[in-house]
């Protein structure tokens, strides 16, 4: 009996242990958190450094992306009214060349409604996050991809910042892109809380 209590007690410890690890995602519309939980080997946390950066949101109109008959791989752009791709930043790392990466959301909204949330950069392992915590695009390239989980499994986008033109992907097994992305532009987001890994 006391082996079997025993036993009963390692397995309920070992649960709680294996779920306090595992990794939180931040979320939408709620206060940012001053650390997150990592489920990852090398880092257990995210946290806010105290210190604070400078860079951007984006944000483009969406339209539908239908195929040119007359040009092989050329799509033209059917627009939608209202429909918008933008990545809210809220949030910063600075890497190891001292570049300011913008960290937060990447939506897409119609009319201020929200439609589709990408998930961080990860995957989900034996039904618990292991990834990242927020979406994170380039905050000096001009050309600029997200995905939502890992390699886009559930969605990606990339776009142009000189032309203001690219195209969203509602998953990685699309060929063709779903909807064409115009009028791309960026926004400066001030005093960012700025995150490290611990």
């Amino acid at each position: 009996m006391k082996y079997h209590l025993t036993m009963f007690l390692l397995l309920i410890l070992s649960f709680i242990t294996h779920a306090s690890v595992s990794g939180e995602v931040a979320e939408l519309h709620k206060p940012l958190k001053k650390s997150y939980k990592l489920a990852g080997t090398n880092y257990n946390e995210l946290y806010q450094t105290g210190k604070f950066a400078d860079s951007y949101s984006m944000i483009c109109n969406m339209g539908q992306a239908l195929q040119d008959p007359k040009k092989p791989d050329w799509y033209i752009n059917k627009p939608i009214q209202g429909l918008k791709f933008e990545l809210r930043a809220r949030a910063a790392f600075i890497d190891f060349n001292k570049q300011v990466k913008p960290m937060g959301f990447v939506l897409v909204t119609k009319n201020n409604d929200t439609l589709i949330t990408f998930k961080p950069l990860g995957d989900i392992v034996e039904s618990k996050w292991d990834g990242d915590v927020f979406s994170s695009w380039s905050g000096t390239e001009t050309d600029i991809k997200v995905y939502s989980e890992r390699f886009g499994k559930s969605g990606y986008a990339y776009f142009d910042l000189l032309d203001g033109n690219g195209f969203f992907y509602k998953s990685d097994k699309r060929e063709s892109p779903d909807y064409f992305l115009s009028d791309c532009k960026r926004i400066k987001k001030e005093k960012l809380p700025v995150y490290d890994w611990k």
